[in-house]
């Protein structure tokens, strides 16, 4: 197979270096004037992060955590989730028509599943399918990247980590904004429009006791793709808006209340995977579909979290609900063929309570927090498949309870010792209907499981700017239903997989605060892995029949040249590979087995990195950013067969602020390189999923 190979021009090999040369000479090219010098700060702001479910230095934090702030997510180069790759090393996206996914250092769950093992937190409130049903946000106010295994306080579905989103809270004053972003797509015949239109407005609804906020995105796109069958150009287009409001009381001085919802609607085109090899091979954004393809989806965020300062402690409540729907129907070959539509309805709901407790002095030598939580949740899918028909409807009922806590104290003023622990009990029952030419059937089973999740921690600060800190902390990520191709009870479901993460590193601000590093290394160990196996019959079952072992390390750097020009990078390293995995596989139409120990762990390359620098002269004044993000090469099959070469995407904007009027254009993947959304095998040969083209736009936006 004819693996997509990318050769970078001899300009773009010069690429990585072109931010530090821009770096070096900021300094003699917008020399700051001599009463800016003396009066700007030119320090890194201290970010604030609730990783360890209570307030702290990030610094403090023993663990990896990387902060995207809302001046970097009120960008056009930085919606999610791929700005999370430009920042943070070490992690690869799938944004295909399959799914979304974030690989997050090297970790990934078997293809389709419902669970994930990176935890998706909107406003509090864990996202059952992670960033699958994870909505964009108009008006984010920060975004933090926990790393490493985070159970012992998030508990199910956080094995790798935890991305934690959280929308602004309303303003005590009134104020507003409104933005505008027309960019165009580099398509296979030309350039075609798109469109991102987005507001807020805040302000005091009742004085000094409720505050209100109301923010829309909507996003408009004719998209890239080319249909060779029939003509059409809307296989690819993109149509989404979004709704968060939030309400903010303060009934006392010791009481903060915030109801926020989050709510969006995307129709999306589905036919954007071609052929590679094989017959029906087309160029880029170029597709051979017979059948219209659609996707259409809805997810709804509810949080309402009330904070309450006692007498030495704090409490807070967390009560949560997630809705979330989707149809598709898909071209079951990808070619001109005569074959009946993959169709395709999933509805999943999920309600939570979290209660929590915590010491109220931050300095104290002990602190201490205590929590329990409780969630119920219902999930519906009906799915059609093949030629002849057959189709499976799958009901799945969960509940699940948790008591989870954790203690800090101080062994001596600079050394600390942490110790957390969360017990999980997970019910689950699921039914599935069988219908095919041959008959129909049905089965079920329910699923029980009791985990404990420790962690522990020690970290030294090693003088007022450093700490160095090492944890060790178990992961899992819950059994679950094998809703697409299960045939009979026993290749319904799957158990846990668990494993153990050993994590150590430094960092901390330097040169008088104007500059931030951090170093970590790591090492996982993953048993009872889910994996996708074949079974007589062409039927394809979830076994935990693999381990895998990951090492890697990762740097960070953040740095302010000056009063305007600021610094960042980050690269990461690793090895992710099966230590122990045989499945069957087809081979010449029969089943064989095959050894894939050694092999490496799919979307998980050797190398990343991230290199950018920006200008900012403030309210009034220019300001540009120019950044660079890379990949070694990586596999996106188990049988390391479908190879994603090696990558580096540029972005850039430059733009001017008349006080309360901005004005900027941007380009994204400024060189047009093409990165594979998805790739997979096929009977007619190789589907792979382009990647987005080259943007560039205009943006407008207006703050009042």
């Amino acid at each position: 197979m004819p693996h997509p190979t990318f050769r970078a021009p001899p300009h773009a090999r010069l690429l990585p270096s072109a931010p530090l040369l821009l770096a070096m000479a900021g300094p003699a090219l917008a020399a700051d004037p001599p009463d800016i010098v003396a009066t700007a700060p030119v320090v890194l702001a201290p970010v604030t992060v609730e990783a360890r479910q209570w307030k702290e230095d990030v610094q403090r934090t023993p663990g990896s955590v990387d902060v995207l702030t809302p001046l970097e997510l009120d960008n056009p180069l930085s919606g999610l989730p791929a700005a999370i790759a430009k920042r943070t090393p070490n992690v690869q996206i799938e944004q295909s028509t399959v799914q979304t996914r974030i690989v997050l250092r090297g970790m990934t769950s078997a293809n389709t599943a419902l669970q994930d093992p990176l935890g998706f937190f909107v406003n509090d409130v864990a996202l059952p399918h992670g960033a699958t049903q994870a909505p964009r946000l108009p008006d984010p106010a920060a975004l933090e990247v926990l790393k490493g295994p985070q159970g012992s306080l998030y508990g199910r579905n956080t094995e790798a980590g935890a991305i934690k989103a959280v929308t602004a809270d309303p303003d005590w004053t009134s104020s507003g904004w409104g933005s505008l972003y027309t960019g165009f797509q580099d398509g296979p015949d030309g350039w075609r429009p798109t469109v991102t239109a987005a507001g807020r407005v805040s302000g005091p609804l009742k004085e000094d006791s409720l505050a209100g906020s109301l923010a829309f995105r909507a996003e408009d796109a004719r998209g890239t793709g080319l249909n060779r069958f029939d003509g059409s150009k809307n296989g690819t287009e993109t149509g989404r808006w979004t709704l968060s409001g939030g309400l903010e009381a303060r009934p006392d001085d010791d009481t903060d209340i915030r109801l926020k919802s989050v709510v969006e609607r995307a129709e999306l085109g589905k036919a954007r995977m071609r052929y590679l090899s094989g017959p029906y091979a087309t160029g880029r954004f170029i597709t051979n579909y017979n059948t219209p393809s659609w996707d259409d989806s809805t997810s709804a965020v509810q949080s309402l979290r009330i904070d309450h300062r006692g007498d030495g402690f704090d409490l807070t409540s967390v009560t949560g609900w997630t809705h979330y729907k989707r149809d598709f129907q898909m071209d079951l070959d990808g070619s001109p063929l005569a074959t009946l539509p993959t169709l395709s309805t999933h509805r999943d709901d999920a309600l939570s309570q979290e209660i929590r407790l915590t010491s109220a002095d931050p300095q104290a030598r002990l602190r201490w927090l205590a929590g329990f939580y409780a969630h119920r949740e219902w999930t519906d899918l009906d799915f059609k498949i093949g030629t002849p028909r057959v189709r499976r409807e799958t009901t799945i009922d969960q509940t699940g309870l948790a008591g989870f806590g954790q203690v800090e104290v101080g062994l001596t003023d600079a050394l600390r010792f942490g110790l957390g622990g969360r017990l999980e009990w997970i019910g689950q029952s699921g039914y599935q209907t069988l219908s095919s030419p041959a008959g129909r059937s049905a089965y079920g089973q329910d699923l029980h499981h009791t985990t404990l999740l420790p962690r522990v921690s020690l970290s030294y600060e090693a003088g007022p700017d450093a700490t160095v800190y090492a944890s060790y902390a178990r992961g899992y990520l819950p059994g679950g239903y094998n809703y697409g191709t299960a045939v009979n009870r026993g290749t319904l479901t799957y158990a846990p997989e668990y494993s153990w993460t050993a994590e150590a590193g430094v960092k901390g601000r330097f040169a008088a605060g104007r500059g931030e590093a951090g170093l970590a290394v790591f090492h996982t160990r993953t048993t009872d892995k889910q994996i996708v196996d074949l079974v007589p019959g062409g039927t394809q079952k979830v076994s935990n029949a693999a381990e895998a072992e990951i090492v890697g390390a990762e740097l960070s750097l953040t740095g302010r040249l000056s009063a305007h020009w600021t610094l960042f990078g980050s690269g990461g390293l690793q090895r992710a590979k099966a230590t122990s995995y045989t499945v069957n596989v087809s081979r010449n139409g029969a089943l064989v087995p095959a050894d894939l120990s050694g092999n490496r762990l799919p979307m998980a390359a050797h190398a990343t990195y991230a290199l950018g620098v920006g200008y900012d002269e403030g309210e009034r004044g220019w300001f540009g950013q120019v950044g660079v993000n890379g990949s070694g090469p990586y596999h996106f099959d188990s049988e390391n067969t479908l190879r994603q070469s090696a990558f580096a995407l540029v972005d850039a904007q430059v733009g001017y602020r008349f006080a309360a009027v901005e004005l900027g254009v941007w380009a994204s993947n400024l060189f047009n390189r093409n990165v594979y959304a998805r790739a997979v095998r096929a009977p007619l040969g190789v589907l792979a999923e382009d990647g987005a083209a080259r943007e560039v736009g205009l943006r407008v936006k207006a703050v009042w």
